[in-house]
Formats: structure tokens, sequence, C-alpha cells
């Protein structure tokens, strides 16, 4: 049953993206070409009954058409037409909700000013085709509701999507259609609330023909040869209001299958403390962007069917921060199949990227503490890497992804790691390796200090290396930790004091049991065997680090610390 109702969803989300593409394509071309051929064979005095009765019949009546003003110059062949509108008829509408008709979207589309300019009447008197130079239409605002009725799905035609567009003529055929300035704007008709807005559209497309040999012309997207599509941005907010998404600058270019965005952000309405406030569970708060985004060798004609197929992915620079307070108690929530691998089939849209490449980006954790109440920041500088076979089609003949990162540990020391991901298997398998380089043990005490609590008062990690192998319930693999002259005192708060000092009885203690070198003297290097069930309220990155810390402690000889909050 939730599989059931998961794939119901993944459908919805699915054909509200082809409904929308369509529906903006089909309706202004429909409303240009009825014009256009109305115009021709009817001219003025009939145009606007003729117009609305040819858009009412193919909408079972649903909708309305209306303009202020129409100006024909037959001898150049142009058309301008001011405030042009198409609306939904309230009263059919209300009788199709009644019948159980309603359609599962609604748009209402007005156009401030359509020009057309280099018309061949006498094509479309005498052959049924609408030939010319240039359609621009400039503003169009596009409103579409959501009626939460209707079917799930709407059949989309593809071999004869042509004939909608069409209606009586035979061909409808333009150097080029321009489209500046357009706003498309959705909202919930159940409860009025805005979904996404996208402003500052402009479109162009290039030698456009519609008829049956275009329609079999692969080569062409959207009726065209070639399209530039730029929007200024893009902007809707999470569905529990607690950040904004936005996308700003995107560029589209059939020709050279470019796509890019300059920047792609996830912003937190509420300060740190407020958020921590607004919630009764422990819960990560985010705020990313991604920066400079190209897609390289897109093929254009499958973004029509919600699929990203690709050669390269580059983000040019991207800032990744995560704040978690410990205090918060944690939620019961399982996250079993919420490893980053298998979250990828929720996406609506399929995709495959032969290679992404992230460049000069910045990664911080940053968790307050329950017991000292500071935080801790564990930055990631300089990161760099490579992501191979980024997919969640099922249908792929390769099913691992590879991902290969490099930075500079709190800007002080090499990381590096190589990561497995098996895609689609049942119980998320992955494998995950890496090593990082030498660092003076002081320079860790902005992590120890508060998230230890405890201070590394001497010694040097001279490398570690560690090779795991996970899943959703298990972590198993090894651990080797090369360092020398360790010795570390132990911090407590006092109870009613406001911050943390030295314990000088439990400091002595826990320097006797610890092992402060490794390799000591003459000794073997120690090679630490780790294994670790997955506590399944947390995540993939939690899983890891435990069990790196495992092996941390048992090179250097600590107890198991209790469980963590």
């Amino acid at each position: 049953m939730q599989a059931n109702a998961h794939n119901n969803r993944k459908v919805k989300r699915q054909n509200r993206i082809r409904i929308l593409l369509l529906s903006i394509s089909i309706t202004l071309l429909a409303l240009i070409g009825f014009g256009l051929w109305y115009w021709n064979t009817n001219k003025n005095v009939i145009i606007e009954n003729k117009l609305e009765k040819a858009i009412t019949k193919n909408n079972d009546g649903l909708y309305r058409v209306s303009y202020d003003d129409m100006i024909v110059n037959e001898e150049i062949g142009s058309l301008m037409v001011s405030n042009m509108k198409l609306w939904v008829d309230s009263t059919r509408y209300a009788t199709m909700d009644k019948e159980g008709k309603s359609p599962p979207m609604l748009f209402t589309i007005t156009i401030p000013e359509l020009i057309v300019i280099g018309v061949k009447t006498s094509k479309a008197l005498l052959d049924k085709e609408i030939v010319g130079r240039k359609i621009e239409i400039r503003n169009p605002v596009i409103d579409l509701e959501y009626t939460n009725k209707g079917k799930n799905s709407r059949h989309v035609p593809t071999e004869a999507i042509y004939r909608e567009v069409l209606g009586n003529l035979d061909m409808i055929q333009m150097d080029s259609v321009l489209i500046t300035g357009a706003e498309v704007r959705t909202k919930n008709g159940k409860t009025g609330k805005r979904i996404i807005d996208v402003k500052n559209i402009d479109v162009a497309l290039m030698d456009v023909r519609v008829d049956s040999a275009a329609n079999m012309d692969s080569t062409r997207f959207l009726f065209a040869k070639n399209i530039h599509v730029n929007v200024a941005n893009i902007g809707w907010p999470s569905p529990d209001n607690l950040y904004t998404y936005r996308a700003e600058n995107i560029s589209l270019n059939s020709n050279g299958g470019r796509l890019s965005v300059k920047q792609f952000s996830v912003r937190p309405g509420l300060s740190e403390t407020a958020f921590v406030n607004a919630i009764p569970t422990q819960e990560d708060r985010f705020n990313f962007s991604f920066n400079n985004i190209v897609f390289s060798g897109v093929v254009v004609q499958r973004l029509l069917d919600e699929y990203i197929q690709a050669d390269a992915m580059t983000i040019g620079g991207a800032s990744f921060k995560v704040y978690r307070d410990l205090a918060r108690p944690r939620d019961k929530k399982n996250r079993v199949g919420y490893y980053p691998h298998q979250v990828l089939d929720d996406i609506p849209i399929r995709f495959a990227v032969k290679k992404v490449n992230i460049r000069n980006s910045f990664v911080e954790y940053k968790e307050r503490n329950h017991i000292t109440r500071q935080s801790g920041k564990v930055q990631f500088y300089n990161v760099n890497g490579t992501i191979t076979n980024f997919t969640n089609d099922k249908k792929a003949s390769n099913k691992v992804m590879r991902a290969f990162v490099n930075s500079s540990f709190l800007n002080k020391t090499s990381l590096k790691t190589d990561w497995t991901f098996y895609l689609f298997h049942p119980k998320g398998r992955f494998d995950v390796s890496g090593t990082i380089g030498a660092i003076d043990g002081q320079a860790l005490n902005s992590l120890a200090e508060p998230m230890g609590p405890a201070s590394i008062e001497e010694g040097r990690l001279n490398a570690m290396s560690f090779d795991l192998h996970g899943d959703d319930y298990t972590m198993d693999g090894n651990v080797k930790m090369l360092y020398e002259d360790l010795d570390v005192a132990i911090l407590e708060k006092d109870k009613g004091a406001t911050e943390t000092d030295k314990k000088f009885l439990t400091s002595l203690i826990a320097n006797i049991v610890i092992k402060n070198s490794n390799p000591k003297g003459n000794d073997a290097v120690r090679v630490q065997q780790v294994h670790l069930a997955r506590n399944t309220n947390r995540s993939l990155f939690n899983l890891c680090w435990k069990t790196i810390f495992q092996g941390i402690r048992g090179t250097v000889g600590i107890r198991p610390a209790t469980a963590a909050r």
C-alpha cells in the first residue's frame, strides 16, 4: 500500500511538469494559429466570435478568450493584438465539477501584446498554411492552478501532438517566435497557496515549423530547430515554510545542448536559535547554495519526457552548512532507505549524467553540545570531487556510482575519500575508503573541547586511513591511525558553572589508560578492526563517523563512549 501511494505521488509530480510544458506551448501556439487562420479567412468583422468558438469547441466550453484591440495590415501581413486573455468560465467549471469531470489543472493566460510580422496571406487563404517571419509575445502571465481533482495522470499525445496545435490548418511556419518577460505562477486551487513563481522568462524559438514532417524530425524541440531560454529566477517555499528554494539565471541553448544555472540555493527563514525552538525534536538546519551549475551535452529532446540526459554537470562552487543542537530530544523516525543514493529515486525527474564535477566548495557541520552548550565546527575547505554515473534510472546498465572527493580538513590537512554506491541495492550497500594527512593534535581542539569535552595537550596525528563497507544496518572494516606523544585533558562542567574546566585526577587516569603512540617503539602498527550496528534513527554520515571513531577509541585504548544524543 505504501509503495502504491509513493508511486502515485511520483506520477502526480511527473505529470505536473509534463502538463506545465505542454499546456503552455500548445495553448500559446493554438491561440496564434487559430487567430491567424480566422483573421485571414474571416477578417476583423467576425474574428472575435470565430476565435472564441474555436477555442471553446476544443476544450468543452471551459475557456473563454477576449482582447481589447486588433490592428491588421494586410499589405505587409502584420497583426497586432493588445490585452489578449484566455480564462476559465466559472459557470462551466462548476458544472463540470458537479459531473465529476474537473480537469487536474486550470490555466489563465494574459498577453498584453502579441505581434505577428510578415505573414503570407495567400498561403493561408489557398493552402491552409500560416507562413511568416516573426511572432512576438510580450510580457505574458500564465497562471496555473492545480485542482487536485480529475485523473491522476493525463494522456498527452506524442505522435500526433502537432494536430492539437494546428486545428484546421495544415502547417504553421515561422522564422522565429519570441516570448519576452513572461511569468508563470502556480498555486494549489484547494488551499489557494502559491506553489512556485517563475519570473522574467525569455524564449526564442528559431525556425519553427508545425506539421506532420516536422513532427517526425527528431532534431526539433517544441517544433523549433533551435531554442534559447533564459529565466531570471524561480522561487518557492518548502512545504513546512522553514526554507525558501531559489534558482537564478537559468539558461538553455538547444543547439549546444547546454543548460546553466547561476545559483541554486536553499535558505532557512529562521536563525539557528529560532529554528531549534520552532521544532519539537532535533533536526538539521540547512543553509546551502550551488553556484555556476553547467550541464553540457544535454539531449534537449528528452526534457519533455521529464528526463535529463547529459554528458557532464559542473558545479563551479558550493557552500553547504548544517547546524544541529543536541540538547533537543531525538525523533523516533526510522531512516532506513534514506541514504543519499537511495533518495535519488524520490526525485520526480529521471536523470542520467555521465560525470559530475564539483569545484572549490565549502562544507561545514556545526554541532552544539548538550553538556558544554558550546558549538564545534567540522569544516572542509577547497572541496573538489568527481561523481561518475550519477543517475536514478533503474533501466541503466551501469548500477554503480562512484564519488572521489578531496578537501582540506579544518583547512589544516588533506582528506581524500573514495565512495562506491550500489544503486538500487535492496540493502543500500556502499563502500568508503579514505586517508587523512598529518596534523598537530592541538589543532583539533576546536572540535575536541566543545564536542568531547576534552582537550589535546600534546601529540601529533601522522596519518590515518580507513576502509569501510556498509549497508542499511551495519558497517565493517578497518581503521589505521598513526600518532605520537598523545596527552589529553578531560574537561567537565561543575554544577552551576557556565564553562568547563580541566579535571586533574580524571585527566591523569585517562593518560595512564591511553596508549600515547602508534606504533610504540619497535611494536607493530595497530590496525583496528571495526564493526558497528547502525542506529537506524541516524544518517549514513553518522554511521561512517561513529565507525571511524570506534576505530580511533580502540587504537588509543579508550573504553566505548556512551551513546551520543
